[in-house]
């Protein structure tokens, strides 16, 4: 049986971890091929004491807890989780389960013709985005224009929380990887794509039961940061950084 790892970075995400932690731990025990691993990014609320609370009412080595008290950034975080992990296969997943967990099986069945499956909230088929919060539309919508035309990328969604890769890409990936922030997932497709790795997208919904009523985005500082982070990939690449840190 292949195990099929998935990591979940959290950060600040008190109003909604008892509910995920609970989700997540009822789903392994109902699929013993899974194994999960929750990073608390140095949460400032009381994200981590509700997380080993609910864990320990559990009691399953199918799901384990990493904590620390700095905040590092996503990009951290999942490479810090991807550390713990033992499975073939490698996913992550946003803390607040913003998506459902009934798609990790399909993703894990994608694995077996391709290289990196990536979540994406654009339809092909109909050509329109599902239901977000006008604020994440039109981030969404120009960051992914930015992506385009900075990096040349020619997929429809690039931020969803929502990446399966096998094993010996992403731990090729993770080395040469430089980017902590926003654009951390960006940088990874970008690698992906420049080795020849196979990127299939599949279509995801978020879940009815999510919310962005809270959301953390700042529309003008956050689209700054993203653009810096994605010149700085470009920048990287036109001076081979990258190839340097694909060397043996």
């Amino acid at each position: 049986m292949t195990l099929f790892s998935v990591v979940l970075p959290v950060y600040n995400e008190e109003k909604v971890i008892q509910a995920v932690s609970q989700s997540i731990c009822r789903f392994a025990q109902e699929h013993p091929q899974y194994e999960f691993v929750f990073v608390n990014d140095g949460s400032t609320d009381n994200t981590g004491m509700l997380l080993k609370t609910s864990l320990n009412e559990f009691r399953t080595k199918q799901v384990q807890l990493i904590d620390y008290k700095t905040n590092r950034g996503k990009g951290f975080a999942i490479r810090e989780g991807f550390k713990h992990t033992t499975g073939d296969h490698f996913c992550f997943l946003d803390g607040d389960l913003a998506y459902p967990l009934d798609y990790l099986p399909q993703f894990e069945e994608k694995l077996q013709n391709c290289d990196i499956a990536i979540g994406s909230r654009v339809s092909e088929k109909k050509g329109k985005s599902w239901d977000r919060s006008l604020r994440r539309k039109v981030l969404g919508f120009c960051f992914n224009k930015l992506v385009s035309s900075i990096l040349g990328l020619p997929y429809s969604d690039t931020q969803a929380g929502l990446k399966a890769f096998r094993r010996d890409v992403a731990e090729r990936l993770f080395k040469m990887q430089k980017i902590e922030g926003f654009s951390f997932d960006v940088e990874l497709i970008f690698l992906a794509r420049k080795l020849g790795y196979k990127i299939v997208e599949i279509p995801v919904k978020v879940s009815p039961t999510h919310s962005y009523k809270h959301s953390k985005i700042k529309l003008f500082g956050d689209s700054l940061r993203m653009l810096k982070e994605l010149l700085q990939i470009k920048h990287f690449d036109s001076i081979g950084e990258y190839d340097r840190q694909n060397l043996p």
